[in-house]
């Protein structure tokens, strides 16, 4: 949207505005129309004057006629010879000295000279009426443009009050150039941030309530299991190996409950953008190794083999050392847990100029093609085979996404399913990895 630092309005940005310009073409016509009007009266008004003037000449004249018709033919003479040529000065003053005589001077009434009072009275007659025309041909035009402008402003008042009360989208749209424009662009965007940052909460909300849904119905279990086990040891009717049994299940169940709960921190730190990732650029070999480490006595309880193959040169890349780390320890349980006895789980790691890709393969029955959209949604469970609770691929995926990167899943027909780890090779090109 259009940014406008100067405070002041100049010419050039008032021209932009739209009413200014309409307003400008306005009064432009009507001044146009003005000034024909005044020529059209002008011309007319001397005609008529013209008119009077030859009436009151041939009125002298005729009079003059009557008793001496050889004087009333010279002044009909020495008046078309006046029309003709100017007169002298000489004989204008000599006219001026016979006539004030009989009190004819300039500083005669001009009311009674018919010609000159009929000018006058037609000429205020008209400038009045005119003035009276344009200034309301003007405010008409002016009251035009206001209410054109008013009408606008209040269509988007009403918008934004349906949008800031009723959480609706805006339901008028003002595109246009000039301040009103740039007002209304303003507004839009507010409204629309406001229906963002409405919308966020309203996700945070929902994410918050099943949140707390999950951890109570994940913690339900195993809180039941120890109510019982408790019970039991209280009343004392049990062995002392019975005893430590019930203990050692108590243990294993606070265990477990107490890595749901930090998983479930985790997941929704992660999902909030609590957590920052410390991005460095290290060796990716390092942190794989951090990854396998956790993993390596279930894969030897399970009699499964870790088979890492080693790309060609050292792979660095800008990672946080310890959620990579994480995410792929996640993958890497996936696998063993999901893979028969005396089989392996094969790790590769390999770099592009683009992206760099780290595969987990497994040696199970593979995903079936109807579990593959669901596999990194929370708590979901593609079989019952294994330990886990169905939120370490969640999170693996979204410390994924953390680093820019992206985790999928596929299936290999009867021959295990192959999880790949697809990151941005110098950390910058993120969007480029979704088309991999």
């Amino acid at each position: 949207m259009e940014r406008l630092n100067e405070n002041r309005l100049g010419a050039a940005r008032l021209w932009r505005d739209p009413s200014v310009r309409r307003l400008s073409l306005w009064l432009t016509g009507l001044f146009v129309v003005v000034a024909i009007s005044v020529w059209l009266f002008a011309y007319l008004s001397a005609e008529r004057m013209k008119a009077d003037w030859i009436d009151e000449q041939t009125e002298l004249i005729g009079k003059l006629a009557l008793t001496d018709p050889d004087k009333a033919e010279e002044w009909a003479r020495a008046l078309a010879g006046s029309l003709e040529s100017p007169a002298s000065k000489a004989a204008i003053e000599e006219g001026q000295r016979l006539v004030s005589r009989y009190g004819i001077t300039p500083a005669i009434d001009s009311r009674m000279i018919p010609a000159s009072h009929s000018y006058y009275t037609r000429t205020l007659a008209a400038a009045g009426l005119g003035a009276v025309i344009f200034a309301m041909l003007a405010a008409i035009i002016m009251l035009r443009e206001s209410r054109r402008g008013l009408i606008q402003i209040s269509r988007l008042a009403r918008s934004v009050e349906d949008t800031v009360k009723h959480n609706k989208p805006m339901a008028f749209r003002l595109y246009g150039e000039g301040e009103l424009g740039l007002l209304a662009n303003s507004v839009q965007e507010l409204a629309i941030r406001l229906q963002e940052t409405i919308e966020q909460l309203e996700q945070d909300k929902t994410f918050l309530k099943n949140m707390v849904a999950d951890i109570s119905h994940q913690l339900k279990t195993p809180l039941a299991s120890l109510i019982i086990y408790v019970d039991l040891l209280r009343e004392g009717k049990t062995d002392s190996v019975s005893s430590a049994e019930f203990l050692d299940t108590c243990r294993r169940e606070l265990d477990r409950m107490e890595w749901l709960t930090l998983t479930l921190l985790k997941l929704a730190r992660m999902e909030a953008g609590a957590l920052d990732m410390q991005m460095r650029t290290g060796d990716l070999a390092d942190t794989l190794r951090k990854a396998i480490e956790p993993t390596r006595r279930l894969a030897e309880e399970r009699a499964i083999d870790i088979s890492v193959v080693e790309p060609e040169e050292p792979i660095y890349c800008p990672h946080d050392s310890h959620w990579l780390a994480e995410a792929l320890q996640n993958v890497i349980k996936n696998a063993i847990e999901h893979s028969p006895a005396h089989s392996r789980v094969t790790i590769r790691s390999e770099q592009t100029s683009v992206f760099i890709r780290i595969t987990v393969t497994d040696s199970g029955q593979g995903i079936d093609e109807r579990h593959l959209p669901h596999i990194f949604k929370k708590f979901y469970r593609a079989s019952r085979g294994g330990s886990g609770v169905g939120l370490g691929l969640p999170l693996a995926r979204i410390i994924a996404e953390k680093h820019g990167g992206l985790l999928s899943a596929r299936a290999n027909a009867g021959e295990g399913s192959t999880f790949t780890l697809t990151l941005p090779a110098n950390g910058s090109v993120p969007f480029l990895l979704t088309k991999l």
